[in-house]
């Protein structure tokens, strides 16, 4: 028989081999995959968080990847855009070129038509017509009519009314110097005759409005040759009594020591000639320091009971000569309601040479549309002065092409064209400190 000694030791190897054999067959399942222990099913459940976590760290990668995409894009578009912007530009470029060119190769012309009003009269120190519309002439005066004669030809004429559109041309007829009517003989005298009955028909056939200017200077006063001045616009009125269109102006620039009591005078003996035969004509009259001195007229002027209303006091200016304080002096007087008329002008200096000023041009454009004044810019030829309107390379009277013009003449196309642009600069504070140190 078995001892009890001898049974527990069997039933502790039973035990003991199974135990090996359980754990054997657990180990080779383990390492073969086919069990999950507890322990591993927690794991095993984050596992699925942490792949989830994965894609948001490679986030910012595609950030960066779509942010190059968009700047690229963006860049593109720049550049299309610049490359459209450039292609606008060297399209408009081509065009002004093109316009240019054919401008200056084409007779120019501005497009506009200044009006002619028919009889005019003055008024309040403004022009008006016979139904009281205000009144603006705008036109050139020639040169001496002794040396440039051709530029008041019936051709010249009507071309400056068909093409440039203005309404009124000036004829200087210069009085003492350089061949002047008073000292050139009887021959001459009839010789200008012609040209200026000529130009006042062309005038009158081209609804425009003319003035007979009896040009002193070098002869700085009047008087000296009165005589021939009371003989000559009498002679004019008697022939243009009928024409509403003519203009009388008695002297051109009276200057050196030649006052307003000496103008004055030579007046008092002139406008009645003028008045005898026509009573309503408009009359200019020259003002001292070469027509740049108002204050002394408006002091004395010219009594209208006397010698009638219709009376203007004219004003001359050279923009590189007479600048702000020149343009308050005429303010003032306009202001306090004398008649001026702009009968002479230029945008050079006085002794016509050196460049235009274009800013004084333009300051002197704009008071000129402010006050709506009546003028006549200097001079119609082809002489070497600056302010002539003509190149001196340029032998034409009439069909002008642009590139024929001077810079003062493109300055004036410009102008009548209306293409200009306003001073950037105003002079109303000037003006307004002007005002009240002359009321004070």
């Amino acid at each position: 028989m078995v001892g009890k000694k001898q049974r527990f030791r069997t039933v502790l190897l039973i035990i003991f081999l199974a135990v090996a054999i359980v754990g054997g067959v657990f180990a080779v399942s383990y390492f073969k995959g086919g069990v999950t222990f507890p322990w591993q099913v927690a794991i095993e459940e984050q596992e699925p968080e942490q792949v989830a976590q994965e894609p948001a760290k490679e986030e910012p990668k595609l950030v960066i990847k779509e942010k190059k995409q968009d700047e690229a894009v963006k860049k593109e578009e720049e550049l299309k855009k610049a490359k459209e912007e450039a292609d606008k530009k060297a399209k408009e470029e081509a065009e002004k070129e093109a316009k240019e060119k054919e401008l200056a190769e084409s007779v120019i012309q501005t497009g506009k038509q200044l009006d002619y009003y028919g009889a005019i009269h003055v008024e309040d120190g403004r022009l008006y017509d016979e139904v009281r519309n205000e009144v603006r002439l705008t036109g050139i005066s020639t040169n001496n009519l002794s040396w440039y004669p051709e530029f008041a030809s019936a051709d010249t004429i009507k071309f400056l009314k068909s093409n440039l559109g203005i309404n009124v041309i000036r004829l200087a007829l210069f009085t003492s110097d350089y061949d002047g009517y008073c000292v050139a003989g009887a021959d001459k005298q009839e010789e200008l005759k012609e040209v200026i009955d000529e130009a006042v028909k062309a005038a009158t056939d081209n609804d425009m409005y003319v003035i007979l200017d009896w040009h002193t200077l070098n002869d700085a006063n009047p008087n000296e040759y009165k005589s021939e001045a009371i003989q000559f616009f009498g002679e004019m009125v008697r022939k243009y009594e009928l024409n509403d269109n003519v203009i009388y102006e008695i002297c051109n620039e009276p200057n050196d020591d030649t006052t307003w009591e000496d103008i004055k005078a030579y007046a008092k003996e002139v406008i009645p000639v003028i008045r005898r035969v026509n009573r309503t004509a408009i009359i200019l009259v020259g003002t001292p320091k070469g027509c740049t001195d108002l204050e002394s007229v408006l002091a004395d002027p010219l009594d209208s009971d006397a010698f009638g209303t219709n009376i203007m006091y004219t004003y001359h200016f050279n923009a590189r000569t007479q600048k702000s304080s020149d343009r308050n002096a005429l303010i003032n007087a306009l202001e306090d309601g004398l008649p001026v008329f702009v009968s002479q002008f230029s945008y050079y200096s006085a002794d016509g040479v050196g460049d235009l000023d274009k800013h004084e041009a333009t300051r002197w454009d704009d008071l000129m549309d402010d006050y709506n004044l009546s003028t006549c810019i200097w001079n119609l030829s082809n002489s070497d002065e600056g302010s002539a309107l003509i190149n001196q390379s340029c032998d034409k009277y009439f069909d002008f092409k642009y590139e024929d013009l001077t810079e003062q003449g493109k300055h004036l196309f410009e102008r009548l064209s209306d293409n200009r642009k306003k001073a950037e600069i105003p002079e109303k504070d000037e003006i307004k400190d002007s005002k009240e140190i002359k009321r004070r």
